[in-house]
């Protein structure tokens, strides 16, 4: 949308708020209707739907280091920790 467009897209979105906000209880659409109206009068003046948004591929675990197994791989990461922490004291 350009901002004229978009500036269209916010001011009817406020006039259809503030007639829905001053209408009798009872004689309001529902709010699932309201947003229908609202879609299909966005349709209506050029908007698109923005393509689907495709997920993210997972990331890598990083490879455990070589050579090590089991707890040493536990206490080779709390010993890089430390080293990290060794330069705050």
């Amino acid at each position: 949308m350009t901002s004229l467009a978009r500036e269209n897209a916010i001011k009817g979105l406020a006039h259809r708020a503030y007639d829905r906000d001053h209408t009798d209880a009872g004689e309001r659409a529902s709010t699932t209707d309201f947003a229908f109206e609202y879609v299909t009068w966005l349709l209506a003046q050029g908007w698109s739907e923005p393509p689907e948004a495709q997920p993210a591929p997972a990331p890598a675990s990083p490879p455990p280091p070589k050579g090590l197994r089991g707890a040493a791989i536990a206490r080779h990461a709390l010993a890089q920790i430390g080293k990290g922490n060794s330069d705050d004291r």
